[in-house]
């Protein structure tokens, strides 16, 4: 199981658009909150040419917006049923890896917040893949750490980003709307082959009973 973090299993998309938002403004430019909020769950290298384009304003812009967030990360919380799926999957005998954009210091403190501790099998990161969502490389990057094919592996997302990368990358995609930037419409058009409210609508459908063959290779 590869689950993202931002928005599927932590509540910290609106802080990303707010750090976003103040970072932007600081170099001139005022993008609506809508707008950056619908770009949210591609790395960051994809996300602000968006919206400037001046390479030496951009690097400013990513400076800046790791400092703002560094002040509202305290904010961010669990989603409902994010802790209950992993515990979940954990004791059914998944191995649960964890895909995130998030930097090193985002990361130390949503693995605290989710109290994951033991409980997953790694966690890799954008910096580690060549390219960060929608491109594929890190899902492909967790598949290749795990030893599975990518048919023995579901994605847990919430955004179309997510799911254009997992696609790619041949894995298929259980979509939440907690991001709260993208409709079920939107999810499902985009290749989500079920869409749920939040993680604990997910783990209450039975997730992910009867996804995979009965025998792995």
């Amino acid at each position: 199981m590869v689950l993202d973090i931002d928005g599927t299993l932590m509540d910290t998309n609106y802080l990303h658009v707010e750090a976003w938002a103040l970072a932007f403004e600081e170099v001139g430019e005022r993008p609506p909150r809508a707008r950056i909020h619908h770009q949210v769950g591609k790395g960051s290298d994809k996300l602000i040419p968006v919206f400037v384009e001046d390479g030496q304003a951009a690097e400013r812009v990513s400076e800046l917006h790791s400092e703002y967030y560094a002040e509202l990360q305290e904010r961010g919380h669990p989603l409902p049923g994010a802790k209950e799926l992993i515990a979940s999957l954990v004791e059914w005998g998944y191995e649960v890896w964890l895909a995130t954009s998030a930097q090193p210091e985002e990361l130390e403190h949503h693995l605290e917040e989710l109290g994951v501790e033991g409980q997953i099998a790694g966690v890799v990161s954008s910096d580690e893949a060549q390219e960060s969502k929608p491109a594929p490389d890190i899902f492909a990057l967790v598949l290749e750490r795990a030893g599975v094919a990518a048919e023995y592996a579901v994605v847990v997302g919430d955004s179309i980003w997510d799911i254009e990368a997992a696609k790619e990358a041949g894995v298929r995609v259980a979509a939440v709307m907690t991001s709260g930037a993208f409709s079920r419409a939107e999810l499902e058009e985009a290749g989500a082959y079920a869409v749920y409210e939040d993680c604990a609508e997910l783990l209450n459908a039975g997730f992910p009973e009867g996804l995979f063959p009965e025998e792995e290779p």
